[in-house]
């Protein structure tokens, strides 16, 4: 759905942000915003008549549009934190495979439901963002809550057919790639032999990955 430039959400983010908060408010109203539109509608100009504020209010906070689209790209890394973690917490720590399924639901589902923040927060779209501590900081924070769940499945590092670090790097590569299929709706070019629903897909993953994970143990 296209949103026109002169117009805003019909339905207010939950909760109210007060200008004494106003770096918050700016940034929440981007998001929201960015659900409804794609990068290059969404402008400074927008989201600070979403927010009721001055024209140069953003440019303030954030210095320019990049600014505020790596704060907003921040708060993504924060949510998809959040909603992985809501889904472990209803597993008990020893369920292994079971907190790997959670992690790549959580992914990809998120990526499935916030396609643009999504690209925004690990596309092409923002540059410069090595510039931004609070994005790099928070993509970490993302990376880490992977390697936290998936690292304890892997063999150890004597009977792993490779380095860790790169073990993990492809595991959450292959996890990726499926978010950005679903994120652009684009099928595989040859018709898988089951259902391309949601939940195949997020079954199908887990599958691939706890067999790559088997795969790596050395004899």
């Amino acid at each position: 759905m296209k949103l026109d430039k002169s117009s805003t959400p019909a339905v207010k983010p939950q909760g109210q942000w007060h200008h004494g908060n106003l770096r918050e408010s700016l940034v929440q109203w981007g998001v929201v915003l960015l659900r409804e539109v794609n990068l290059d509608q969404l402008s400074l100009r927008q989201i600070a008549k979403s927010a009721g504020v001055s024209v140069g209010a953003p440019s303030h906070h954030f210095g320019d549009k990049d600014g505020l689209l790596a704060a907003m790209a921040a708060q993504g890394f924060r949510e998809l934190i959040a909603l992985r973690r809501s889904y472990l917490a209803k597993l008990p720590a020893d369920d292994l495979q079971g907190r790997m399924h959670a992690l790549v639901r959580g992914y990809v589902e998120f990526a499935q439901s916030n396609g643009s923040l999504f690209e925004l927060m690990l596309g092409a779209g923002l540059s410069k963002r090595l510039q931004y501590p609070e994005l790099v900081e928070q993509g970490r924070a993302s990376y880490l809550l992977f390697c936290e769940i998936a690292q304890p499945l892997l063999p150890p590092p004597a009977q792993c057919a490779m380095p860790h670090a790169d073990a993990l790097q492809m595991l959450w590569s292959s996890i990726h790639g499926l978010a950005i299929l679903r994120v652009h709706r684009r099928p595989a070019p040859v018709k898988a032999s089951r259902s391309r629903t949601l939940d195949h897909q997020i079954d199908s993953m887990t599958q691939f990955c706890l067999a790559a994970i088997a795969g790596l143990r050395i004899p």
